[in-house]
Formats: structure tokens, sequence, C-alpha cells
């Protein structure tokens, strides 16, 4: 949200697990959610639509089915793929480096190596000021709360808070706000550079 990244969640292995729980959150939030099974059909048309003429990248931790969705996509690719490890009880790490794939309706589409965490100190992190826009779906909120220095992490008086308590917005996505704030509320600008 912050980079201005129009993003598509794709919830893969649906036929292995009901996703819809999860896609609810999104949806809620106001992303985009597809659901696909590993031998269904499903969505792959719209992914094909919505990727066509861009720019693109499939994220995600290891073993979700990237690799295997973008095989889908286009029997072209060929991309290497693994087999559910039975001791994991997850898909293996297969792609070990990023590469740029030409799409057939134009635009690309970056296969990128899984992650099993996110090392926050590798990235570019998002302001303690401009989190809050990160998070879609506390905008009709904010402006709403007691004071206008107010952080969304449990302040009385606070909207964003208040519209969690009442299911307007998922917990789970306010605590994913919460443990990144915490991550750069003390973070000063000379340190970010």
């Amino acid at each position: 949200e912050d980079k201005g990244i129009d993003p598509l969640v794709v919830l893969t292995k649906n036929d292995l697990q009901d996703g819809n729980e999860v896609a609810e959150i999104y949806r809620n939030a106001g992303i985009p959610v597809l659901l696909v099974g590993t031998d269904r059909k499903d969505g792959i048309a719209e992914i094909r639509a919505r990727l066509a003429g861009k720019i693109s990248a499939f994220a995600g931790n290891t073993g979700v089915g990237k690799s295997t969705l973008l095989n889908r996509i286009s029997t072209a690719f060929a991309r290497e793929t693994g087999e559910i490890s039975q001791k994991l009880g997850r898909g293996r790490h297969t792609t070990r480096s990023v590469e740029l794939l030409k799409l057939e309706r134009g635009g690309y589409v970056a296969d990128t190596p899984g992650f099993s965490t996110v090392d926050i100190e590798r990235y570019d992190m998002v302001k303690k000021e401009r989190l809050q826009y990160a998070f879609r779906e506390f905008e009709p909120y904010l402006g709403q709360c007691k004071f206008q220095s107010c952080n969304h992490v449990g302040e009385k008086g606070c909207a964003v808070c208040a519209a969690v308590t009442e299911g307007k917005i998922a917990l789970s996505r306010h605590e994913s706000y919460v443990a990144m704030f915490n991550e750069v509320k003390d973070i000063k600008e000379w340190q970010r550079k």
C-alpha cells in the first residue's frame, strides 16, 4: 500500500484446505482475493487477465505453490516444482533465484524464492506516520479518534480499535498493524537510511 503496489492475494492449494475464512479477512479489507486449487482451473483465467500487460511478482512462503501456479498460467514457463513433504506437511523450496518471465499476453512476472520468515531489517520500512495508511480498512476511521495523535494501538477513544472490537476490522489485521508499529515506532529518520 505504501509503495502504491496493487495487491492481489492468491490462496493456492484451496483443494487441500478451504481458504474462504482467510479470503474474507482480506476481502473485507478491500484487497482482491482469488482461491485456486492444485488440480482445478478455478481462477487461472482471471489471474492471467490481471497479470497481462503489467510487471508483477509472485511472493509468498516456501512451498505455497508459486511455481506450480506459474506453470498453470503458461506451460512455456516449465518451472521446477516439488512434492509435498510428508515430514513437514508443506511444499519444498524449489525456486532459488528471482527470474523475470515474459507473459504471452504482454507484461512480465517475477518468480521469487519463497521465504519462511520476513527479516524486517532487510527491507525499506514504512514510517510510523504512514503505517496507518498501509491498512486500507483503517481509512474510514482515520481522523475520528478522540486524540489527533492516536497511534491506533489501543489508545482510549481510538476509532480504529473500536472498529476492531465491533468486528468491522479483522483482529488479525490489527495485530499485524500493531506488530509493525512496534517495529518502527522508535526508529529515527536518520536510522532509516
